[in-house]
């Protein structure tokens, strides 16, 4: 008869003190051999923590677990800590007709009440493992919060000692020149092109992918964002902006908000041409809508006799033979959305020709105003639920009700000089880049106009083939 032994510590530290490798084997050999087993195999999982099943040595014993008749280990926390993938190893062994033990808990599945002891033993590890996860993530917190220590990968840019950030000179200069590159409009598979013979932080030659996620990290502007992504059953999701912790000055920053903010409009910017990115032949790739249907409008080049027209047309007439045939001349659209964004100015009392994107206004004072706005909602909830209970009277509520009444209205004023406010000066900062992207814009290199444009205009919705409107990008 053959047994085997499945030995596994967390980290490598652990495999030097406590309940260590070598002790794990020993305590389950002279196990074994009580058990009257003297042909035992050993797998160990050294490093590995028992919060899943993805461990070499854990998959290579379960596909040879019907080789045996007894698999033991020194505690059933060594085997895994998550209840259901317990029961699910614990299954495997029963269909196999394998038994497994623990030495320190004294049991075996062979028996009906070894397996209940067990289901009981798993549900506290379990239990155990989620406790320490959640001390070990509000400490982690804390520290994001209070502190410059490094809780993060490596970022190309930076070395890590004595556990902050410090700028590697080197790398920066390379990081600068990418940020430089896609700002002025070059594509994340150029950029790593001109990279050649620069390599990441884990020595491998940078790709379009790791080029656009670093050019996409907060670290090299400074910022450390944490507590952002979480692991679900293998898949890695985000969670909402307002759980993240943001610490704005968490070391030097290698290039500054500024053209961080510029370097990310430049990066997403791209991402409305998709793969008319690079083509200078359509300085409006992907912006051009059917303000009828909705769709976009589409480049055509054709050719009669020796003139040649170039053209956007509604592509659900196009592709579909949907809406009806319209078209807007390119030169004549493309130089009159430049005159049109050259001529913009701040307009306080007006919204009607600027796009908001509210989301990305992070205004403290408005967002403690609405936070205000929710607490007084609440409130007058509570107020109508003692009314229900009859634990206040009619005249108490009609009293409590207008004075709530009148704390939401001031309130509610408050919150729309706020929005008034965010619009003037998200207003301001496009002017700004107006200015600066001035001499692109004017520029007889189309690829700089086009880039240019891009990083401004949102959207250029046409009506009959002979008026538009410009929509903003903020």
């Amino acid at each position: 008869m053959k047994a085997a032994i499945y030995a596994r510590v967390s980290t490598d530290e652990q495999a030097t003190k406590g309940n260590s490798i070598p002790e794990q084997i020993d305590r389950g050999q002279a196990y074994c051999k009580a058990m009257g087993y003297v042909d035992v195999d050993v797998y160990i999982d050294d490093g590995y923590s028992a919060k899943d099943m993805n461990r070499p040595d854990l998959k290579r014993m379960l596909d040879n677990s019907n080789k045996y008749k007894l698999i033991v280990t020194t505690k059933v926390d060594r085997l895994c800590r998550n209840l259901l993938d317990l029961l699910t190893i614990v299954d495997d062994f029963d269909s196999n007709q394998v038994a497994y033990a623990s030495v320190s808990e004294s049991f075996d599945t062979s028996t009906p009440a070894g397996r209940m002891v067990l289901q009981i033993l798993g549900a506290f590890a379990e239990f155990e493992r989620e406790r320490i996860r959640e001390r070990v993530k509000d400490n982690m917190k804390s520290i994001a919060r209070k502190t410059n220590k490094v809780l993060a990968r490596p970022c190309f840019g930076y070395d890590i000692i004595d556990g902050q950030y410090v700028i590697n000179q080197e790398e920066a200069e390379h990081l600068r020149n990418m940020a430089q590159w896609a700002i002025e409009g070059w594509g994340a598979l150029k950029i790593a092109k001109a990279l050649k013979g620069v390599t990441t932080k884990e020595g491998k030659p940078f790709s379009e992918g790791s080029v656009r996620k670093l050019l996409h990290r907060e670290t090299i502007a400074g910022m450390f964002v944490y507590n952002r992504t979480y692991n679900h059953k293998g898949k890695i999701l985000t969670r909402p902006k307002e759980e993240w912790i943001i610490n704005e000055n968490h070391h030097e920053p290698i290039i500054d908000k500024e053209t961080f903010e510029q370097l990310q409009l430049a990066l997403n910017s791209r991402g409305i041409a998709k793969k008319q990115a690079d083509n200078e032949r359509w300085l409006l790739s992907g912006m051009v809508t059917c303000e009828h249907c909705g769709s976009k409008m589409v480049g055509q080049h054709r050719k009669k006799g020796k003139r040649e027209y170039f053209q956007y047309l509604c592509s659900n007439y196009h592709k579909k033979g949907g809406c009806f045939r319209h078209y807007i001349n390119r030169n004549d659209i493309e130089e009159l959305t430049i005159k049109k964004v050259l001529s913009f100015e701040v307009n306080t009392g007006s919204k009607e020709f600027v796009s908001l994107d509210a989301s990305r206004v992070e205004d403290v004072d408005l967002n403690e105003l609405q936070e205000k706005l929710k607490k007084i909602n609440k409130k007058m909830q509570r107020q109508i639920e003692l009314y229900e209970d009859e634990e206040i009277s009619r005249e108490d509520f009609r009293e409590a009700k207008a004075r709530i009444e009148k704390d939401r209205a001031s309130l509610l004023e408050e919150i729309e000089k706020a929005k008034e406010g965010s619009n003037v000066q998200l207003q301001k900062k496009l002017k700004s880049r107006i200015d600066n992207l001035k001499d692109d814009l004017l520029s007889d290199d189309r690829s700089k106009a086009k880039n240019a444009i891009r990083q401004l205009v949102h959207q250029v919705k046409v009506t009959n083939g002979d008026s538009f409107n410009v929509v903003y990008k903020l």
